[in-house]
């Protein structure tokens, strides 16, 4: 039986994870909902604030799935090609890169936005609580599963 499970799983990886979806999320309620096209300005480093208000990204762990699949599904770019455009930006002065969580915690990543109304992050949608204020999904679809 547990053969059989294994060499099912190789076949049909698909059905080992549900697709997900990320939403770019901070915890002011005041920000209002982002453009695709705001959302990609935003994670690529060519927009620095919102509403007039000088914002803070934040961003998974180097290696952790989230955020490959985050940059793969908003820019169509992996984590690793991301790493280098944003040190390429960093480098030259016009943008500082989103703040690298320490941990894969949702948690850890709600207690740095809950610090200033000025920060933002992203996550999986369906692990969100309640409490924060999502600013653009990213859909997974089906080109991508």
């Amino acid at each position: 039986m547990l053969a059989w499970l294994f060499c099912t799983a190789l076949i049909f990886p698909q059905t080992l994870h549900a697709a997900e979806n990320y939403a770019i999320i901070t915890l002011n309620k005041d920000f209002k909902k982002l453009s695709k096209g705001k959302a990609r300005m935003l994670y690529r480093g060519k927009a620095k604030s919102l509403q007039g208000k000088k914002i803070e990204l934040s961003d998974w762990p180097n290696n952790n799935q989230t955020r490959n699949e985050f940059y793969q599904l908003l820019l169509g770019k992996d984590a690793a090609q991301m790493s280098a455009h944003w040190a390429g930006l960093s480098f030259s002065g016009k943008a500082r890169p989103p703040r690298e969580m320490k941990t894969s915690s949702l948690d850890e990543l709600l207690q740095w936005l809950s610090q200033k109304p000025t920060r933002i992050g992203y996550a999986p949608l369906e692990s969100l609580p309640e409490s924060v204020t999502v600013l653009y999904v990213v859909k997974k679809d089906k080109n991508h599963e």
